[in-house]
């Protein structure tokens, strides 16, 4: 008899591997949280949740399938993170394994499943209760060389939904390759630069890491989609280093003044859903996360889902 497959079932929303970097010499972090006193713990206790990348719909069980995946991705991006940090040039494939991690990274959080995803579901249950939405794809399908009975889209619809309405993280998870490589390549269109704090200052992490910002006209507007041209996409990789995604025609200095480094850590800060991370107590930072923690909801005033494609819509009940 073949020996039974031990599940993983406290699975990590942030890697611990990318929360010890911000761990202090002993390997402890300081953790940061509104109105509570920074506590110092263990890198494996935080950020994670049980079961958080697992469904069971219809009896059809993931057991562990995007837990494993998203392994994967950890485990290709560990050392790029060393080489990113060292300065080292990357080959192809160290840049798709890294873009591939920040993708995912910002996707798999709970904030994205509490917020963004639930604003987005919230969408396409919208429009596939319209009543023209059969007739309309149905159209759509037929243009491209495919014909589908609207008796059986109806079905398909239906059960997509049933599906949606059965387990939270339905929608969350069945998105979440498609998703991940699409924002994935939008990295991988931007031009890369690893940025260090000024002497005495540092950067923070926290339990909704990779943070967007849309650059220009001598301001920035937070929680900007990937894609845009002007959008930059930032992870801090250590108390020292943070990672950059941007226009090209953006001149970034290697070492980032004072303001810069307080902007990103204000920028982590209101992207963060609960907990802020760093490597030492600050009552600097504590100040800020009683006051900006959690100050940009995601589908209301950033990332605010558009109407969606009809191609989005096509992809969602094939």
């Amino acid at each position: 008899m073949a020996a039974q497959i031990q599940l993983v079932r406290d699975q990590h929303i942030v890697p611990q591997w990318h929360l010890r970097k911000f761990a202090d010499i002993d390997g402890w972090l300081w953790r940061y949280k509104q109105n509570a006193l920074a506590k110092r713990s263990r890198p494996k206790g935080e950020c994670w949740a049980r079961d958080f990348y697992e469904y069971d719909v219809n009896g059809k069980k993931t057991e562990n399938k995007y837990e494993r995946w998203l392994s994967e991705i950890e485990n290709a991006a560990a050392p790029v993170h060393e080489a990113l940090v060292n300065r080292q040039q990357l080959t192809q494939r160290d840049m798709v394994a890294w873009a591939s991690y920040v993708a995912s990274l910002f996707l798999r959080t709970q904030k994205v499943r509490s917020q963004l995803s639930a604003a987005m579901l919230q969408k396409f249950k919208e429009h596939t209760q319209s009543q023209d939405f059969v007739c309309d794809l149905q159209y759509d399908l037929l243009k491209n060389g495919e014909l589908v009975f609207a008796q059986n889209l109806r079905k398909q619809i239906e059960e997509l939904r049933s599906n949606m309405d059965s387990s939270p993280s339905y929608h969350h998870l069945s998105s979440l390759h498609a998703n991940t490589s699409l924002l994935g390549r939008a990295l991988m269109a931007k031009a890369w630069e690893v940025l260090e704090a000024a002497p005495g200052k540092f950067f923070v992490i926290s339990d909704c890491p990779v943070t967007t910002a849309e650059l220009g006209s001598g301001r920035a507007i937070a929680g900007t989609g990937f894609g845009g041209e002007s959008a930059v996409v930032v992870l801090p990789i250590t108390p020292r280093h943070v990672f950059v995604a941007s226009s090209s025609a953006i001149r970034w200095k290697s070492v980032g003044p004072p303001a810069a480094v307080d902007a990103t850590n204000l920028l982590t800060i209101r992207f963060a859903q609960e907990r802020v991370y760093a490597h030492l107590n600050s009552t600097e930072i504590k100040a800020l996360v009683d006051v900006e923690i959690n100050h940009i909801t995601f589908g209301k005033d950033a990332f605010i889902p558009p109407e969606q494609s009809r191609e989005e819509q096509r992809a969602s009940v094939q």
